[in-house]
């Protein structure tokens, strides 16, 4: 059930360019907390995620073996992590991670990037056909009620020297609930790529199943309330972009993290406009930032920061002494 406690969006200055990293809280005005978006009524859970089975990942090979032919050889057993490529086609892959739960496939994108998509199903039916593909390659989740078709929509490119954009593919996302509450991060996601005559072109998943019987509901005494939360997004804003940066929160809300490893916890998540001033001879750079803060007092595993513009990064380096601690490099387990 999805509770809205105050959804107005207002513009609020975070007014912290006077604070020193690690100051006194008091001289910190928390304002976003008053308009938290939540999804839930009572308590939340913190839940224990484990990696596909061994039948998962065979059903999974097994369809993807069918779709690429003869293009490479797949490996025959669990070896943890590899990446095979097609010898014609390098866009053509097979890509299985056992423990970050990651399963993909493509079998080749040469003749759709050559000459587009030339018959492509309606998005209705894309719809459909990626929804029985769920079932038929085993990527569907035991429980089916966690999973949601988040967007449905296409890849397009333009022609060589022309201003004509030309549809090349049919594409499906989903992502994950846990009890009417969404779960955010670079895990719990599926997209289905779906090409000419409904075939299925490629899939890639980011999926480990959730545990039930590890289950455990945590007490409001285990979890940061939404002011405190915002308080030390603020002072992380301080450290990760510096004192010069002015910062707007424009949406807060409270849902689920789940970042591939072990765990799917309570976390508060700050939509946030972010201004890095000019300096010396870069321009000012305006970006929109995801801030997320885990929403219990111990938490279970931390939450990766999340990249920032290049720019950005230039600036804050020339700004400040000290470089930006938010900056990681592009995990394999993102999917695009």
């Amino acid at each position: 059930m999805l509770v809205a406690v105050g959804f107005a969006v207002s513009m609020m200055s975070l007014e912290y360019q006077n604070i020193s990293p690690g100051g006194d809280l008091e001289k910190i005005t928390p304002t976003a907390y008053k308009n938290l978006l939540t999804y839930q009524e009572g308590e939340l859970s913190l839940f224990r995620t484990t990696a596909p089975n061994g039948q998962k990942i065979e059903k999974f090979k097994t369809i993807s073996r069918k779709a690429l032919g003869r293009q490479m050889q797949l490996p025959t057993s669990r070896t943890g992590a590899v990446t095979r490529y097609g010898k014609e086609d390098p866009t053509a892959f097979y890509s299985e991670d056992i423990k970050s739960g990651k399963l993909s496939f493509n079998k080749g994108m040469k003749p759709y990037l050559e000459k587009g998509g030339r018959d492509l199903p309606s998005q209705r039916k894309a719809n459909e056909l990626s929804r029985a593909f769920l079932q038929e390659s085993g990527l569907a989740p035991k429980n089916k009620e966690e999973i949601k078709m988040m967007h449905s929509g296409g890849l397009r490119a333009s022609e060589a020297g022309s201003e004509r954009v030309i549809n090349v593919l049919r594409t499906v996302t989903y992502g994950r609930f846990l009890n009417g509450v969404p779960v955010y991060g670079s895990s719990s996601k599926i997209i289905v790529q779906v090409g000419n005559g409904g075939e299925i072109v490629g899939a890639s998943s980011l999926w480990k199943e959730v545990d039930t019987n590890t289950r455990r509901k945590v007490s409001k005494a285990e979890t940061k309330t939404a002011k405190e939360a915002e308080v030390e997004m603020k002072k992380r804003l301080l450290t990760d972009f510096g004192k010069s940066a002015r910062a707007e929160i424009k949406n807060m809300a409270l849902a689920y993290y789940d970042g591939g490893k072990n765990y799917i916890q309570p976390a508060y998540f700050f939509e946030i406009e972010v201004n890095i001033p000019q300096a010396r001879n870069a321009p000012e750079v305006k970006f929109n930032y995801m801030g997320i803060i885990p929403a219990l007092r111990k938490a279970p595993e931390a939450i990766e920061a999340l990249q920032t513009p290049r720019a950005a990064d230039s600036n804050i380096e020339k700004l400040s002494t000290k470089p930006p601690t938010n900056v990681r490099k592009k995990d394999p387990r993102d999917i695009d």
